[in-house]
């Protein structure tokens, strides 16, 4: 299993933590990563995210051997269960009406991952070389950049950067994006919420990465450099070594 660390923290800008994560393991010590990001009044977007967390971690530590060939479907399957359970918890409580949470989740295997992403939280693959997001974020900014109608550079100071256009828990049904990718020339997987990414920049995420003894330390230094940059959110990472090759 992979060593990791997750880290989440409420930032200096806002009251609560509508983060949250886990590190969780099933019965045949499996692991599984996830990160979600909550929003919704009232501390709804924290009852989202936390409830998504939460569920996926009961699922999990009950199953025994997830084969590889069943990843995919497993996580699918899961996550649009949750998001079921999640719409009808809003529709059944006035105060959680319009809650809901992004969620990016990574289930191991000994030579590659499976990541499962709805919304804008993101997943990276790192080495000395690359660092590289797996992940598509689901928001209106992004079909912009698909689309050739702004740049990567011009969507990071778009005033319309943080509309997110899938979330959990906002509609009856949605369905995840599944990425599949071999791990073997990286050496860092990297889950995070947008509180992250939003005020680090990729090369700055990377650096430390490559200059940091272990994840214990990259993690700290990650944390600090986004309360110096003043970021406005709160935020939150998963670092995960994994035993790949340099490149």
């Amino acid at each position: 299993m992979l060593k990791a660390e997750l880290y989440s923290d409420v930032g200096d800008y806002r009251a609560q933590n509508e983060d949250a994560g886990g590190i969780f393991y099933n019965q045949t010590n499996q692991q599984l990563l996830v990160i979600c990001d909550g929003m919704g009044g009232h501390q709804a977007g924290e009852v989202a995210a936390n409830y998504v967390v939460d569920a996926l971690k009961e699922r999990f530590e009950s199953e025994n051997l997830i084969e590889a060939h069943q990843a995919e479907a497993w996580l699918k399957r899961v996550l649009q269960s949750i998001n079921h359970e999640l719409f009808y918890l809003a529709e059944e409580n006035p105060s959680y009406r319009g809650m809901g949470t992004t969620c990016v989740c990574a289930l191991i295997y000994d030579h590659h991952i499976v990541v499962a992403n709805i919304g804008d939280s993101r997943a990276y693959l790192i080495n000395e070389r690359n660092c590289d997001q797996i992940t598509i974020d689901h928001t209106f900014v992004n079909q912009l950049v698909m689309l050739g109608e702004i740049t990567e550079e011009e969507a990071y100071h778009h005033p319309r950067r943080h509309i997110i256009t899938k979330v959990m828990g906002t509609d009856k049904l949605v369905t995840p994006d599944i990425f599949v990718n071999k791990t073997k020339f990286y050496q860092y997987l990297l889950l995070n919420s947008d509180g992250l990414t939003d005020y680090v920049r990729t090369e700055e995420m990377h650096e430390i990465l490559r200059e940091a003894r272990d994840i214990k330390e990259a993690g700290t230094l990650l944390l600090n450099l986004a309360r110096e940059v003043e970021a406005k959110d709160n935020i939150s990472f998963i670092i995960a070594e994994i035993a790949g090759e340099p490149v």
